[in-house]
């Protein structure tokens, strides 16, 4: 049992999906095994950081068949563990938004504008306090940049000078009434 993405359903005040807050990005993911086999163990909780690419190979690996070698995802029925994950969500400059995650840490960044939030999701798992500026989280900041700068390709490379990331300079209109929800932006 899994989903596409979850709802915000009014935390921040934000509604909808396609942020990288907690209540939008972290989706139930749901693994039973009929057969009962040692693999899947009834009841287990595992904290992997685990994406929907990772489905098919999960699926591929219970049902005994090889997992093609240009699959990028990992099955969650074996050991194999990712260190951080990645994510992207729209492309035109309002509206894009990258993320990287540790599982404990979680970097949101806004090119427009150059705008950053830094979590530690086991200290504030509901993200009100953005450490970005943290002296305490420098290091963590830095780590996490440089591991979202190596996963940008194509347009999202214009947004990098030097090895820093620079965005695109230009922040956002001010907020306005969008009855769509359609084009929020973490805050």
């Amino acid at each position: 049992f899994t989903s596409d993405h979850g709802d915000m359903l009014g935390t921040h005040n934000l509604w909808s999906k396609r942020l990288f807050y907690e209540p939008s990005a972290r989706i139930p993911m749901l693994l039973v095994d009929p057969r009962k086999t040692a693999r899947i163990s009834a009841g287990a909780v595992d904290d992997r950081l685990v994406c929907l690419r990772d489905v098919m190979p999960t699926l591929l690996d219970l049902a005994g068949i090889a997992v093609p070698d240009s699959v990028e995802g990992l099955s969650f029925a074996g050991t194999d563990r990712r260190e951080w994950l990645y994510g992207e969500i729209g492309e035109t400059p309002a509206a894009a938004t990258r993320m990287v995650t540790d599982g404990r840490h979680k970097l949101i960044y806004y090119p427009a504008g150059n705008r950053f939030q830094l979590f530690d999701l086991f200290e504030d798992p509901n993200e009100c306090r953005d450490l970005t500026d943290d002296p305490a989280y420098q290091t963590i900041r830095s780590r996490i940049s440089e591991l979202l700068i190596k996963q940008l390709y194509g347009g999202d490379l214009d947004w990098v000078r030097e090895g820093r990331l620079v965005g695109t300079g230009a922040d956002l209109e001010p907020p306005r009434p969008d009855p769509g929800l359609s084009g929020q932006r973490g805050i």
